[in-house]
């Protein structure tokens, strides 16, 4: 049964509650950091257009959700063909090095962002949200993927954005697609072992593409190593043993340049103690000792004005969306539907955690948005386009007179001896399996 629009259902609820929550931290921090020494803009300047951004994402959710989920993924192909295209303008202003007399403007050497009239978009925001629906269309009835090969296809339609948003360049959007795959795969029926052995050869690559990538890329990666003091003596003293990963002068170097951030951002966490500085106050909010705080590391931002506990209530919003759109899958027994909220959830959860990561000095600085905090009309909005999908499929759950979706009952028994074979009862309803015409399949809505 449907649910009324301004009624969420309980899980529902919850995640609404959780971005709310997040969104207040995200333009309460905004607001008192000041960004006039580099872009021109105060933060009361850049909380105002957040606040519009937000107003943007709940009118563009309050559309997605009347149109419905399933409304959505039926044109799935066609949204992610535009997705994809939207990265062609991209892709050629990079090969050439041409702003296109301002449509595509580079920064910092990369060229992720279209100008329109009054605003930038991001189209690698949106790419993400498309591969999930699009994916989620593709396996819902499919069984193909259950042998090795048949995962081929997932992966060479994958490779397509994803080599296009490598090349912008944006390698953090490429590492946050590659494990929403091998989820959606997983749960849709893919076999372990298969999606092991794609593992397996993708680390076996991955000496090869080290050398592929760029420096400053290769630098980041090396700067997360070099917090090590012990790794920073060992590199001065025998620079020759580390020859082709990192050199004597990066190590000598690393505070000041590839490590400042990481330096600046863990004092700006640790400095915040139990229960912060405060709203607006403590060096790192008064004084620009740490790049990007207003965006990519807002974490530490909000962790120095509110200390462990505003950090933990930040993190427990996000397990909030975590466990709900869980459950709002597991209560979905429509196969796009739940691939859908896994696909979500996935990308909502590997974003934050990459983020947060990344601010802690767990991970290397890859330019990660946190979701529904951090400053950026395309991130804000493609946050609203990732949640509308799960709170629509916890309003529409058609119920399916069927087994749990992807349990593969008439692949299974194949293997299994004549004598072995289950006994039908007269008038038992025949378990849904990939093999049958998803049209003929009963549902009723609850």
């Amino acid at each position: 049964m449907r649910q009324a629009l301004l009624h969420p259902t309980k899980p529902g609820a919850v995640i609404l509650l959780a971005v709310s929550v997040l969104l207040t931290f995200g333009i309460a921090s905004i607001y008192v950091t000041d960004t006039h020494y580099a872009a021109g803009n105060d933060g009361p300047a850049n909380a105002a257009r957040q606040f519009v951004y937000v107003l943007a994402g709940t009118a563009l959710a309050w559309v997605m959700l009347r149109i419905g989920y399933h409304a959505v993924a039926r044109h799935a192909y066609a949204i992610f063909l535009i997705a994809v295209l939207a990265l062609v303008p991209l892709f050629v202003a990079k090969l050439t090095h041409s702003s296109f007399g301002g449509l595509t403007p580079p920064r910092n050497g990369a060229y992720r962002w279209i100008q329109l009239p009054g605003f930038q978009v991001q189209p690698s925001e949106f790419v993400k949200i498309a591969f999930v629906i699009a994916l989620a269309w593709y396996l819902r009835y499919r069984k193909n993927y259950r042998r090795f090969f048949g995962l081929l296809l997932p992966f060479v339609l994958s490779a397509v954005p994803l080599t296009l948003i490598l090349l912008e360049p944006d390698l953090g959007t490429v590492v946050l697609m590659g494990p929403v795959l091998f989820v959606m795969l997983f749960i849709a029926g893919a076999r372990v072992r298969h999606l092991l052995v794609i593992g397996l050869l993708g680390l076996a690559v991955m000496p090869f593409a080290w050398g592929q990538i760029k420096g400053y890329q290769r630098a980041r990666v090396t700067a997360v190593l070099l917090q090590s003091q012990a790794l920073r003596h060992d590199v001065i003293e025998h620079p020759d043993k580390y020859e082709g990963f990192v050199t004597r002068r990066q190590a000598l170097e690393w505070a000041a340049s590839s490590g400042f951030q990481l330096v600046h951002s863990k004092n700006a966490i640790g400095s915040g103690g139990a229960l912060g500085q405060g709203w607006g106050k403590g060096v790192y909010v008064t004084h620009p000792l740490l790049p990007d705080r207003h965006n990519d590391f807002i974490f530490a931002v909000i962790a120095h004005q509110w200390g462990f506990a505003g950090a933990l209530l930040v993190v427990l919003c996000y397990v909030m969306i975590v466990v709900a759109g869980a459950r709002i899958a597991s209560a979905t027994t429509e196969p796009s539907g739940r691939l859908m909220a896994i696909g979500l959830v996935t990308l909502i959860a590997m974003q934050a955690f990459v983020n947060i990561g990344m601010s802690s000095g767990l991970m290397p600085i890859t330019g990660m948005t946190l979701p529904f905090v951090s400053h950026g009309g395309s991130s804000l909005l493609s946050g609203a386009v990732a949640v509308a999908p799960l709170i629509s499929v916890s309003q529409h759950r058609p119920f399916m007179l069927a087994a749990s979706p992807f349990e593969f009952t008439a692949i299974d028994t194949r293997s299994v001896h004549p004598a072995e074979q289950p006994t039908r009862v007269p008038g038992e309803v025949t378990p849904w399996s990939p093999t049958r015409d998803p049209t003929h399949s009963a549902t009723v809505r609850h």
